[in-house]
């Protein structure tokens, strides 16, 4: 027989409960359950109760003492989690904020508990930081943590040497753990903050580079003329953002999510504009809001007779094949495919793809003594004093942006989109 009314406990108080395998008295047969958040734990109390052998009676009774023990629920870290990230969601937040926030809360409950939030305090985000930075990359996406809690996923990951994670990311579980304690505060459910006494963890400079530029050897594979041909042939999207990237250092998120309206010639220079103007569009930071300059190598393939062309048909989007489902924005299929595509040109170091080529054109433009200013007006790097956020387009210096633009050689031989699109 199984003790209902001790998993229904389980179920309100633990960390996380894995049922391995049971049958239920009314031969209900469960396996592999597990119960990580509050919408799991009302199914489980709803399948509990309808698995009670009992009269109807006992089951309002039954019914009437789980709801009993859950009458202080609200208090819990667990719930309260659910309404501060409904919170930020009515507040705006992208859905990449709401994810990135959710995994680090939901990794926090899994590792300290489901907790009052009144009776958080610095111990337990010890805890939590002694722990995340063994917390492994891709793990749900692992064979070897699969069906593994989350205090098993750690125990397993660190007994197996897994790398700890970068400087980078563990600051950001405090930023976002933050976020919530100062909610919380706001909210007059807990009264001091915890974070307040901890140590922040020293800055490894080490760790702040976020990846290099690709190789003259690198640039060539990619644009190798028959392979760069085959793999974008009858796809505009994959023809026109490397080269993009390459010419301009955008990010691929920037030019997955451009319009067609956004391509525009400003005093005789013709360019796109980053901005946030139409649906789906974001900005990294307000200095990312800027207009870049078309290199005459991308002029020279085609491309303001392709924009054109998708005038012709009344197109907004400059690449609509490329999707923005789960609203994280247009690049992430863009990146996974270039990914795909790199490593078969035999470019498989960790932490290769589009992110490379704004480092391949900022290190180019230093070499040829173009200004850090000037590389920041076209990359969209923040500055000190950035004036951008209300003049983007910065149009005394644009001419400037467009012959730094040119200094840019990256010696790749390119073939025209119509002569691509013809193969």
């Amino acid at each position: 027989m199984v003790d209902i009314y001790k998993l229904l406990k389980d179920a309100e108080n633990a960390v996380q409960l894995t049922i391995g395998e049971v049958r239920l008295p009314n031969g209900t047969h469960l396996t592999n359950v597990r119960i990580d958040t509050p919408e799991d734990e009302r199914q489980f109390r709803d399948l509990m109760s309808a698995a009670t052998p009992s009269s109807p009676a006992q089951t309002v009774r039954a019914t009437s003492s789980v709801e009993r023990k859950m009458h202080h629920r609200d208090d819990f870290f667990g719930h309260q989690m659910e309404v501060h990230l409904a919170d930020l969601e009515r507040g705006g937040r992208d859905k990449k904020t709401l994810m990135e926030s959710r995994h680090t809360l939901t990794l926090f409950r899994g590792i300290v508990g489901n907790k009052v939030v009144s009776e958080l305090n610095a111990d337990h985000c010890r805890t939590f930081f002694d722990a995340v930075v063994h917390w492994p990359r891709h793990a749900t996406k692992r064979q070897e943590f699969a069906g593994l809690g989350i205090r098993e996923t750690i125990a397993k990951a660190k007994a197996m040497g897994e790398p700890p994670p970068a400087a980078a990311t563990l600051e950001k579980h405090r930023q976002r753990l933050s976020t919530f304690i100062n909610w919380a505060r706001r909210n007059k459910l807990i009264a001091d903050n915890p974070l307040h006494g901890l140590v922040r963890q020293k800055k490894d400079v080490t760790q702040d580079d976020t990846g290099r530029p690709f190789t003259q050897d690198e640039l060539n594979a990619v644009f190798e003329p028959n392979a760069f041909s085959a793999w974008s042939k009858g796809s505009a999207h994959r023809y026109w953002v490397p080269i993009l990237a390459l010419y301009s250092g955008a990010r691929v998120t920037e030019l997955s999510q451009l319009y067609v309206a956004d391509i525009e010639v400003v005093q005789g220079v013709p360019g796109f504009h980053i901005n946030k103007r139409f649906p789906g569009q974001k900005l990294k930071n307000a200095g990312s809001r800027r207009f870049v300059p078309l290199a005459q190598p991308v002029l020279d393939c085609g491309f303001l007779a392709f924009v054109e062309g998708l005038k012709a048909k009344g197109q907004m989007r400059l690449f609509p094949d490329l999707p923005n489902n789960d609203g994280l924005g247009f690049g992430r299929q863009m990146s996974k495919q270039f990914g795909a595509y790199i490593k078969k040109r035999g470019i498989t170091e960790e932490g290769m793809g589009m992110h490379a080529f704004r480092h391949t054109l900022a290190t180019r433009l230093v070499a040829a003594k173009v200004s850090k200013d000037v590389i920041a007006r076209i990359t969209g790097h923040m500055r000190e004093g950035d004036v951008l956020t209300r003049y983007y387009i910065d149009e005394p210096t644009l001419i400037e942006r467009a012959e730094a633009v040119a200094k840019f050689i990256p010696l790749v031989t390119l073939t025209s989109f119509i002569a691509e699109r013809s193969l």
